[in-house]
């Protein structure tokens, strides 16, 4: 996804320059080398740093590297483990490398004067984080219901509900309180700095290479029946790579022109008659339909719980754990 909008941003007249992140320099290196073959644009157009959300030390390196910029995507993440992350920071290993360093990199970036006003600062959320009934038994459901009580619990525990004991579910659970996480406190963030522009976006269901570290069944049926996925509205369209060229399209609409979404937005695919069924179609702010996301107060505590542990995790100065490669 994050290559998808990198391509489609580039071949966008108002955007002069785009700047990539990667774990290492050859993928950096590689990625840049394709962008400008499929996009025509010469090299000094694309830029590139090492950034390992993983690792508090790669966190601050970056902060320091950064340059200035108008807009940010915070595409970073994947289905992580199913379990506690390596460094021994409390906190489960989907929710370090999908919200946790997202936002220790952005603090550190406001706090460097980094984002000036009127920037984009968009994190990449998703559709599990509210019901997603199509993908029921596989993905947990809270039913909307999600309270102070269960921060720390999200943060802290590997998902330990009902099902758990099923490797993909619990997985997915972990996954799921990431991405809940993510989204409350980067709504909260659009509050506290309303100098900037502040929203979550989710690309929708895409497949493809994301779901190569899901349990099974979710890779095995992603690779040998991917249009399954389809027929049930989780996925765009039958194949991963037209379903991420949309998934890609959207990243470009909240980025581009001129916003139609307010600070603190968070637009995924509809509700399908009267539930959240699967993860396509066309946007809709779904902050206003989910009690959670709605909680201006709860999304405050979320975000003093998030900077809670990431100020244990920074002072702890973990050895240097990589995210996974995939």
């Amino acid at each position: 996804m994050g290559y998808e909008g990198a391509r489609q941003l580039a071949m966008v007249p108002e955007v002069k320059k785009i700047v990539i992140t990667a774990r290492s320099k050859d993928k950096a290196e590689t990625a840049i080398s394709k962008l400008v073959k499929e996009t025509g644009k010469e090299e000094s157009f694309f830029e590139y740093f090492i950034l390992d959300l993983a690792d508090v030390s790669s966190i601050k390196a970056a902060i320091a590297a950064f340059p200035a910029f108008d807009r940010i995507l915070l595409n970073a993440g994947g289905f992580g483990t199913g379990k506690m992350h390596a460094s021994g920071n409390g906190m489960t290993d989907s929710m370090v490398i999908n919200t946790m360093g997202h936002a220790m990199f952005v603090d550190g970036l406001i706090a460097a004067g980094k984002i000036p006003a009127g920037a984009r600062v968009v994190y990449v959320g998703s559709e599990v984080s509210r019901a997603l009934w199509s993908f029921v038994p596989m993905l947990p459901n809270y039913c909307g219901v999600f309270g102070e009580k269960d921060i720390d619990w999200a943060i802290t525990k590997d998902y330990n509900g009902c099902g758990s004991c099923c490797p993909i579910r619990r997985q997915l659970g972990d996954y799921k309180n990431a991405k809940i996480i993510g989204h409350m406190h980067f709504a909260h963030l659009a509050k506290e700095h309303p100098e900037m522009h502040v929203m979550s976006v989710s690309p929708g269901g895409v497949g493809g290479s994301f779901v190569d570290t899901g349990h099974f069944p979710v890779k095995q049926l992603m690779t040998v029946a991917p249009c399954m996925f389809r027929c049930i509205c989780v996925t765009h369209a039958c194949g991963p790579t037209a379903a991420t060229v949309i998934g890609g399209k959207r990243y470009v609409d909240v980025l581009t022109g001129e916003s139609q979404w307010k600070p603190g937005s968070m637009p995924m695919s509809p509700k399908c008659c009267c539930c959240f069924w699967g993860a396509c179609g066309d946007m809709v702010d779904n902050r206003p339909l989910v009690p959670y996301f709605r909680d201006e107060a709860l999304c405050e505590k979320t975000t003093t719980k998030v900077r809670e542990w990431n100020s244990k995790w920074e002072n702890q100065a973990p050895t240097q754990v990589t995210m996974n490669p995939k």
